[in-house]
């Protein structure tokens, strides 16, 4: 009798969805559940090693930031010429925003504002920046050239606004030489624009020369030509005559081809290191790890119980 209740019971247990073993004996309700309460009792438990972990890991780091040099950043901001920027614009407007970008991606041109940060974020302009300023010496890094522009590049921020103007952020120990960086960084894109300029210039002139030299020679023989033939030919040489003499003067210029909008001068304040929040960093991180750790350390503790 009592094992026909008993089976009965097992069996309405079953009915009604409550855990029950092999055996047929139920499982206390919330043993196979995510439970809180114990949770919370394991970091009660290991409250003081989480204390000391996460007081030894802010101690820490307040004394290490106290040591760290402090870092100035210096900005400068030039903006492309304005009749370069007012072509980009007409040909924007007469395509169209939409075309105008088709076009851009199809043919793979880019602003003159992208151009500029390209040049900007080069090696040359960074070997040149290298060998004037010694950075190689400032840096503590003689003989690895590739290491010394990495740390240049990381304290090297240049980006562009919606209006095309370029902002240089230069972070260095020396306010005068972030300073001095960031304006230099300028001069740089300057000079490498002025020699990218006057190469083209200089490729054109040479092309025109050659051509207008197949016209002379052509109109050498002029006497031979239709009417209508030897008017095209000297219309052809007068337009190259000009063409030629505009890029023999675009290969002349020395004029600065970008305009400074802002010069970087020696910053007042620091911009690092940001001792609050690298504290309150380690401490959250402290405290993520000791938490884990405290949970680590009841789980061999359990099976050091059960003899496993």
């Amino acid at each position: 009798m009592d094992d026909m209740t008993r089976s009965q019971s097992s069996a309405d247990k079953m009915a009604v969805g409550a855990p029950v073993n092999a055996d047929g004996s139920s499982i206390p309700q919330g043993e196979d559940e995510i439970n809180l309460v114990d949770y919370l009792r394991v970091i009660s438990k290991h409250r003081r090693m989480i204390f000391w972990i996460c007081t030894i890991t802010v101690i820490t780091t307040a004394i290490v930031s106290m040591f760290l040099p402090k870092m100035y950043a210096a900005t400068t901001s030039v903006v492309p010429p304005m009749d370069v920027l007012q072509k980009e614009a007409s040909m924007a407007g007469g395509l169209g925003g939409m075309k105008s970008s088709i076009l851009q991606q199809a043919m793979g041109v880019t602003s003159i504002s992208d151009m500029y940060i390209g040049i900007l974020r080069s090696r040359s302009v960074a070997d040149a920046l290298i060998e004037r300023f010694d950075l190689q010496t400032v840096y503590k890094v003689r003989k690895d050239i590739s290491a010394v522009r990495q740390i240049l590049k990381s304290r090297t921020s240049i980006k562009a606004g919606d209006e095309g103007i370029i902002t240089i952020i230069v972070e260095d120990r020396d306010p005068c030489r972030s300073a001095s960086l960031a304006n230099a960084y300028v001069e740089e894109l300057d000079r490498q624009n002025r020699r990218l300029f006057v190469g083209q210039a200089r490729n054109k002139k040479v092309f025109l020369e050659n051509r207008l030299g197949e016209i002379k020679q052509e109109l050498s023989q002029i006497d031979s030509m239709l009417s209508r033939d030897a008017k095209i030919k000297e219309m052809l040489f007068e337009l190259l005559t000009r063409e030629y003499e505009i890029a023999k003067i675009e290969e002349a210029k020395s004029m600065p081809t970008i305009q400074i909008l802002d010069r970087a001068e020696p910053p007042e304040r620091k911009c690092g290191p940001k001792r609050t929040r690298m504290v309150l960093l380690a401490g959250v991180t402290g405290l993520f790890i000791s938490v884990i750790a405290a949970f680590v350390r009841e789980h061999f503790a359990r099976l050091s119980s059960d003899g496993v």
